[in-house]
C-alpha cells in the first residue's frame, strides 16, 4: 500500500467525517497537505498537516474502520513526521481527544498549551474547534 498525496478533498472529507473528525475548517482555498493510503481506488486512510515554516500541526489522521489494527495509522504518521523534517519542519504537534496513547507510543510528549508556537495557537484546530480537554501533543522532527 503506497502513501500518496491527496488533493480532492471529495475522497477526504467523507473519511474523515466518517471518524468523526473535525472538517468545518477545511477548505478548497487554503486545505491542509494531505496524504493517504487507497485500496482499490478507495481511500481508507489518511493524515494532514499544516506547515507553518519551521512547525507543523499534524492533524486528521483517520482510518476506515474496515483498515484498522493493520498498522496503516503509523504508517502514515511515520510518512508525514520524515516529509515534515525533508520540508524544513523542526516540530509537529498535535490535538488529539482519542489517540494521546498511540501518539505517545510514537515518540510524542504531552506539550504546554501555553507555550505554543503562536502560529499553533492561531490555527482553528488550536483556537476553538479541539476541546480544551484534547491531549496537545509535540515532536522534534528534524534530523540532524
Amino acid at each position: 500500500m503506497n502513501i500518496e498525496p491527496l488533493s480532492s478533498l471529495d475522497e477526504i472529507l467523507p473519511l474523515l467525517t466518517d471518524c468523526n473528525l473535525p472538517i468545518s475548517d477545511i477548505s478548497a482555498a487554503s486545505p491542509p497537505q494531505f496524504f493517504g493510503i487507497q485500496v482499490a481506488g478507495s481511500l481508507v486512510a489518511v493524515i494532514g498537516m499544516e506547515t507553518y515554516q519551521s512547525v507543523g500541526l499534524l492533524r486528521s489522521l483517520a482510518v476506515s474502520q474496515a483498515f484498522r489494527k493493520r498498522g496503516l495509522a503509523r504508517k502514515l504518521v511515520i510518512f508525514l513526521e520524515n516529509f515534515a523534517a525533508s520540508h524544513g519542519v523542526d516540530s509537529l504537534f498535535l490535538l488529539t481527544t482519542s489517540a494521546e496513547a498511540f501518539f505517545l507510543k510514537l515518540g510524542y510528549t504531552p506539550a504546554s498549551r501555553q507555550k505554543a508556537p503562536q502560529a499553533i495557537q492561531a490555527t482553528s484546530q488550536f483556537s476553538g474547534l479541539c476541546p480544551s480537554s484534547s491531549a496537545f501533543l509535540f515532536k522534534h522532527v528534524a534530523t540532524g
